[in-house]
């Protein structure tokens, strides 16, 4: 009897042991088959990557090119392979897992090697939790807004394209251009944030905190859905959140192609280096003649400054007046006839076509529109300036010419923030979305968005940037502010007479009968800031006349 019952057990057992190992088996293969998936999309992040940066045509000897290719073809043979496998799987045959188990076994050690090969082409990836790329302004307001929010060693990086950590780039065309030596601007002195009034943040502060800073690196591609930025050397940065405060660009003559554009001592004025190759010529060519192709921003201060500097000085531009996007003719026509005392000549409504230059490759001559030629020892351009958004065309929403965002500058993409000229952002007191290329929204903009990166990992409420427009320039002696919205009818108030020994006058614009934007040259602190505040509040206007002959007594009752 017992030896009948163990002769059962035993065949039951000769019986059911394949199917066992079946079980067993197709256990195993689903274990495996989680794994091999898990391992295909690592490596199918891994190819994308390599691929941006072959893309890129960034080699350098860091990537043996002809085995990378080799390698992403094996890849895709591999991926061939494994949907074979996946397409098998669902045709439910009891035993088709069971006979597929050994290949998903091989293949998981075979992804592993492809893997582990993959990330040794890529070398040593370099992640932060934050990436700001650009150095300019924006960049230090924004790491220093990290530092107050709070910030862990290591979490954050600064990737400039310049060779110093960021400064105050006003500084620029104005105390740099000094042609007294002890009194010119010079790095360390104008590192951000004393601007505004702050601390100066010199590279010795960003090692103290643990901030990366990443200089002479210029990015050239981006994935922003991989949260990948790639180097001109090959270097590769992963991000959780990205900062865009790449800035703008100057916009050159040589774009146009303009006839002799490319002639030396032709300058434009952006960066530190810019300003440098200035600098050396204004004392290579001293007492001679400048041209300054321009009459906004950069070719008022320009002219300003090598007029100081001893230079035999001409505007052009092709405009009725100077800043004409802010300037009234009325405005404007004060600081034409300031100049032109100054010894400044202008010459308006005309443009340049060409350039003149010697044997060794100098300019000597700008030939104008209407025919006259001027002589040129250095010529200075400043004709705008263009966001730099190329990086980024394709992968976030754009509105007026640059990076859309939201009152917190968070752009169409998570995690992805834009500040400064590149943000075309909701202006909240005017219900309509801008783009404004100033100092001082660089500032404002890149600290809001780190307060609102920082509010939305801890689930804090913030508001919505509510900006007040505001450009300034200082001048010769000269110094002035505005505020708001230049629309409607502008009223002018005091005497612009450019030969007044400290002027000081205005103006004022109404729409819908209220005070919308306000001008004021030489005004006191407290001065600028009634203006400043009249712009905001929008005060209703019944009487021009009235609001004429208070002129800036009107301003310093609010």
């Amino acid at each position: 009897m017992a030896s009948s019952f163990n002769l059962v057990i035993g065949s039951a057992k000769f019986i059911f042991a394949p199917i066992e190992r079946c079980l067993n088996c197709k256990r195993n293969f689903d274990e495996n088959m989680k794994i091999l998936q898990k391992l295909l999309k690592e490596l199918n992040t891994v190819k994308e990557v390599i691929e941006l940066r072959l893309s890129a045509e960034i080699h350098g000897g860091t990537m043996q090119t002809e085995e990378v290719k080799n390698w992403l073809d094996d890849v895709q043979r591999i991926k061939t392979e494994i949907e074979i496998i996946e397409h098998k799987t669902k045709e439910k045959k009891f035993l088709s897992r069971a006979f597929l188990g050994k290949t998903v076994e091989e293949k998981v050690f075979e992804l592993k090697a492809f893997l582990r090969k993959g990330k040794a082409f890529l070398g040593m990836v370099k992640s932060f939790k934050y990436i700001i790329v650009g150095g300019g302004v924006a960049a230090g307001y924004a790491a220093r807004e990290f530092d107050r929010q709070g910030l862990k060693p290591g979490q954050l990086a600064i990737i400039s394209k310049e060779s110093v950590a960021p400064y105050e780039r006003p500084t620029l065309s104005k105390g740099y251009l000094n042609p007294n030596p002890k009194a010119a601007a010079r790095l360390p002195e104008f590192h951000v944030c004393v601007g505004s009034g702050g601390d100066r943040l010199l590279p010795d502060w960003y090692k103290e905190k643990g901030i990366q800073l990443i200089l002479g690196t210029e990015i050239v591609k981006v994935n922003l859905a991989l949260k990948t930025l790639v180097s001109a050397a090959g270097e590769i940065f992963k991000f959780q959140t990205l900062i865009i405060a790449t800035g703008s660009t100057v916009i050159r003559l040589t774009d146009f192609k303009v006839e002799g554009a490319d002639a030396k001592n032709i300058f434009y004025l952006r960066e530190l280096e810019d300003a440098d190759k200035l600098v050396e010529s204004i004392k290579m060519k001293k007492h001679g003649k400048a041209v300054i192709i321009g009459g906004g921003y950069i070719g008022l201060e320009v002219a300003a400054a090598m007029r100081i500097n001893d230079f035999d000085v001409t505007m052009v531009y092709p405009d009725p007046w100077c800043m004409p996007r802010l300037f009234t003719p009325t405005i404007a026509a004060f600081y034409e006839s300031y100049y032109e005392n100054k010894g400044i000549k202008i010459i308006k409504g005309t443009v340049s076509v060409g350039f003149n230059a010697n044997a060794n490759g100098e300019v000597k001559g700008v030939k104008l529109k209407d025919g006259r030629v001027l002589e040129a020892d250095i010529v200075v351009v400043g004709v705008g300036a263009r966001p730099l958004t190329a990086l980024f065309k394709g992968q976030l929403e754009e509105d007026r010419g640059g990076i859309k965002t939201d009152g917190f500058f968070k752009t169409s993409m998570p995690g992805v923030y834009a500040v400064g000229d590149v943000a075309s952002f909701p202006i909240k007191l005017y219900n309509e979305t801008r783009r404004v290329e100033h100092v001082d929204h660089a500032r404002k903009s890149a600290e809001h968005a780190v307060k609102a990166i920082k509010a939305n990992e801890t689930g804090k409420e913030l508001e919505e940037y509510d900006y007040l427009p505001y450009f300034y320039s200082r001048i010769f002696e000269l110094s002035w502010q505005f505020y708001g919205d230049n629309v409607g009818e502008s009223l002018f108030f005091r005497d612009n007479n450019p030969l007044s020994p400290k002027p000081k006058f205005g103006s004022y614009w109404i729409k819908d009968g209220k005070v919308v934007g306000a001008f004021l040259e030489g005004g006191t602190p407290e001065e600028n800031k009634a203006i400043a505040k009249v712009s905001r509040l929008n005060p209703p206007v019944e009487n021009l006349d009235q609001l004429k002959k208070e002129g800036l007594s009107f301003a310093s009752k609010f």
